[in-house]
């Protein structure tokens, strides 16, 4: 008797729990065993960022066409250049004198200077680069042209690119291109002063194939009256962290740093510059027609 006492109390106190229950007001937004019982949420909204135009216009430097003489560079605006008769050499200064660019020409005897390496220590002395001194073994570098970097006891640093012509047993004509700045700002002048020397364009008479040249009728840009043009033309990209670059429209140059290069671009990987009236120009690689 007793136990059924107890489980009739356990019966009607579970009857009143579950009445209590189905008497809770019910929301009539969200009723069990229908979808609106699913947790709601605002709809996601994704942005998709859009990249911003990546110019060289604040980071490159604008290279100016140069004229002296038979040749011809393209240096930053304010370089000075000079070449004077029997046109031999030609040279591209800084304002401050602390950045030097030049080609030369000359016959050597292999009597005196056997191998291009004492040729090259003769004419770094002559034109004021004492105590220079070769930092590695020349190398080839493509299109007949060998390159070595160089240091002088005058504090100054910088790279050589030369062409060798073989006349006969006892001569031989060397071409040497020469970029040059202060030890302590090479690594950052380098690159334009490097691209000034190799853009450096003369004919002269002294190039075998050149040799009944008519100089005043010559294009120092024409291969057949200078047939170095290959070095401007092939070797420029990635001087130092740049590559020349230029204006398809208005034929400007310029000296662009590898990272303003914009690989998603409008009209594909490349270098781009701010048009005046607005919109962007996507630029050539190289020194085009100069």
């Amino acid at each position: 008797m007793k136990a059924r006492v107890i489980f009739c109390f356990f019966i009607a106190l579970f009857g009143t729990v579950i009445l209590s229950c189905g008497l809770l007001p019910l929301d009539s937004t969200a009723r069990v065993g229908t979808p609106q019982n699913q947790p709601t949420a605002e709809p996601w909204h994704f942005s998709i960022p859009v990249p911003a135009a990546q110019v060289i216009d604040q980071h490159a430097i604008h290279l100016t066409l140069k004229e002296a003489g038979h040749c011809k560079a393209l240096a930053p605006d304010d370089w000075g250049f000079t070449s004077i008769p029997p046109y031999v050499g030609a040279d591209l200064f800084s304002p401050d004198q602390s950045s030097h660019a030049a080609w030369g020409i000359t016959s050597i005897y292999k009597a005196l200077y056997p191998t291009p390496q004492s040729a090259l220590i003769y004419l770094l002395d002559a034109i004021g680069y004492h105590s220079a001194s070769l930092l590695d073994e020349p190398v080839e570098i493509g299109y007949g042209f060998m390159t070595a970097r160089f240091s002088s006891g005058i504090g100054r640093q910088g790279q050589l690119i030369f062409k060798l012509y073989n006349l006969d047993a006892s001569l031989y004509v060397i071409s040497v291109y020469l970029g040059a700045t202060t030890s302590e700002s090479w690594e950052i002048n380098g690159p334009e002063v490097l691209t000034a020397a190799i853009s450096i364009r003369c004919v002269s008479q002294l190039r075998p194939s050149s040799a009944n040249l008519d100089l005043d009728l010559s294009d120092a840009s024409n291969k057949a009256d200078n047939p170095e043009v290959d070095l401007s033309e092939k070797w420029s990209e990635a001087i130092l962290g740049f590559e020349n670059v230029y204006s398809p429209t208005t034929g400007e140059h310029y000296l662009a740093p590898l990272d303003t290069y914009w690989e998603t671009g409008p009209d594909g990987g490349g270098y781009y510059r701010e048009l005046p009236g607005g919109g962007l120009e996507k630029l050539e690689l190289g020194f085009g027609d100069y």
